[in-house]
């Protein structure tokens, strides 16, 4: 089959694909890694395919939808968000209307409820839940979709879902090509960029779903690789991936690991094994603040530059309540092992969990500038469907029309009164002004298009998040 992969088109600097989706202040943009992984097992089963990554290529609805019918594929692929999901079925309903192409929903937010997702699409009747490798080649090679586990159709209200199928294993998940092959071969990688990497940059995954696995806000938990899962490739399988980075594409000048949470053990694992290999790549992973110091330490010297942590509170009572299972204590002991092994931080803080208050929002913000990482983001948390923290906002009325956070102590007003502070206090201080004097091209001239976006969005532009 000609099998069409679409992220579709939707508005300027959306990112659909991180675990929450968002019109990006800094222009990041990760790479489409469940839809790459999909078009690499399908290559493999000998069908051709096509990436269309709209939001990345700056495509607009005209030109996406002209390249898609060029194409002529028999299968669309259609990832969609949360922001977009409206637009992004009217989309794929008119690619399915002008080239008459047989269409599959995917992705972690299309898992949430997938009979109501059917239900808004007017052409589109099926959806896989989960991992979406196997399902969609499966359709690609005609299988009777009777039998397709995780696959969901229209038909009967969006009754006929089908058997849930177990989450990848270590062989199958080795067997599935490199995704960063995919991408040289389907992509243009200086379409993506974060400012925590160096550019360009590569996404690859060494493995689906976290460890830890309770959080109670995080959608990829609770409706892609459920629970607390972690099912890893094999070391040697993701060393290889490392040799054909370096080897095959020499533009690339890191990679970023996408594992939910790079495990301790599994990073010493990756480290050793790198190190042997003489392999001088360098690269960041998703890191919870438990490590210890001779664990990042190793990391070091085996190349990694940057840990992305989500921090979230320094409120006890609210990493109790989102069962987050590190506190503040060890995550700031954490956070000075980890300056003194030599890495680099980008702490992920958030505003709205259940029970805060302003005085322990500000008592959030006040933690992450002594924590001082290298960079810092204030996310205004997002209640999905599907996850107990939405069940417990829902349940205590705490969400307003929109689906936001929107408490009788701490109004939805107030959370984004108090971003806006959190990025003046953190991006203001003295303490990162001496940062941009130190290294001013790192923090202030390689940034000046997103200074010039993140500006009005400190102090008088109202943020999109519904």
């Amino acid at each position: 089959m000609r099998v069409l992969l679409l992220s579709p088109p939707f508005v300027k600097e959306y990112m659909r694909n991180a675990r929450c989706d968002f019109v990006s202040l800094s222009a990041t943009q990760w790479y489409p890694l469940l839809l790459g992984y999909c078009g690499a097992w399908l290559e493999k089963q000998g069908h051709t395919v096509k990436l269309i990554d709209a939001p990345a290529q700056y495509l607009g609805h005209a030109e996406t939808e002209r390249l898609s019918a060029e194409f002529k594929p028999d299968l669309l692929v259609l990832y969609t968000g949360r922001l977009s999901e409206a637009n992004d079925l009217r989309f794929g309903d008119a690619v399915v209307a002008r080239t008459g192409c047989d269409a599959v929903i995917v992705g972690p937010f299309a898992s949430i409820a997938p009979a109501a997702t059917l239900a808004r699409a007017e052409r589109i009747g099926k959806l896989v839940t989960g991992e979406f490798e196997h399902p969609v080649a499966e359709l690609a090679a005609g299988d009777d979709p009777d039998g397709i586990a995780n696959l969901v159709r229209r038909e009967d209200g969006g009754r006929g879902r089908n058997a849930p199928r177990p989450h990848l294993s270590r062989a199958q998940l080795d067997a599935i090509p490199f995704v960063s092959r995919f991408f040289r071969d389907h992509a243009d990688i200086r379409a993506y960029k974060t400012p925590s990497e160096y550019y360009p940059f590569m996404d690859i995954m060494t493995g689906r779903g976290c460890a830890w696995g309770q959080c109670t806000y995080c959608l990829w938990v609770h409706a892609y690789v459920t629970g607390a899962t972690y099912n890893t490739r094999s070391v040697e399988n993701v060393i290889g991936e490392f040799e054909f980075i370096a080897r095959d594409m020499p533009a690339v000048r890191s990679v970023m690991i996408q594992d939910d949470t790079f495990t301790q053990g599994r990073a010493a694992e990756f480290a050793e094994a790198k190190l042997k290999a003489g392999n001088r790549l360098p690269w960041s992973c998703y890191a919870r603040g438990n490590m210890s110091f001779e664990a990042m330490a190793l990391m070091k010297r085996a190349g990694c530059r940057n840990l992305h942590v989500g921090y979230e509170s320094a409120d006890p009572e609210v990493l109790k309540t989102i069962r987050k299972g590190v506190g503040a204590e060890r995550m700031t002991q954490f956070t000075r092992d980890a300056k003194r092994a030599g890495l680099r931080i980008h702490g992920d803080f958030a505003l709205g969990f259940p029970g805060e208050t302003p005085e322990s929002a500000r008592r959030t913000i006040a933690w992450a500038c002594r924590l001082n990482p290298d960079t810092a983001q204030f996310q205004l948390m997002i209640p999905f469907p599907g996850t107990p923290y939405h069940a417990l906002m829902r349940e205590r009325g705490w969400l307003n029309a929109e689906g936001q956070p929107d408490m009788p102590r701490f109004t939805n007003a107030e959370i984004r009164a108090l971003a806006k502070q959190a990025y003046r206090a953190f991006y203001l201080h003295p303490r990162y002004v001496w940062k941009c004097l130190r290294h001013p091209y790192e923090h202030f001239f390689g940034r000046l298009r997103t200074i010039f976006r993140a500006v009005p969005a400190m102090f008088w532009k109202r943020w999109k998040t519904g």
